[in-house]
């Protein structure tokens, strides 16, 4: 298995719109193939920043998700909405 974090930071005259586009990713990639979890985050003290935690069964998978149609609309999208790319961590679970 595959656990990822991806932390997001929000412009802040973008963190509504910011958060309804995340929030737009979880129903489709909760369906894909090998997403086990899949679940968004806002920080309690600073609302503009995001986490996804994941759980993929595998790397293919995880790169099967990154290729979705809905993943690269919010890959464009994000270039307005976010202060810079969104960075990820991919882990193993010892």
């Amino acid at each position: 298995m595959l656990y990822v974090i991806a932390k997001s930071i929000a412009k802040q005259d973008k963190i509504e719109e910011t958060k309804k586009a995340l929030e737009a990713l979880l129903e489709p990639t909760r369906k894909e193939e090998g997403c086990i979890q899949y679940d968004l985050l806002q920080d309690h003290n600073d609302p503009a920043l995001f986490f996804f935690t994941e759980i993929w069964a595998s790397h293919a998978h995880l790169d099967a998700h990154l290729a979705t149609t809905h993943f690269t609309d919010w890959n464009e999208k994000s270039v307005d909405l976010l202060e810079s790319p969104m960075d990820a961590s991919l882990l193993k679970k010892l």
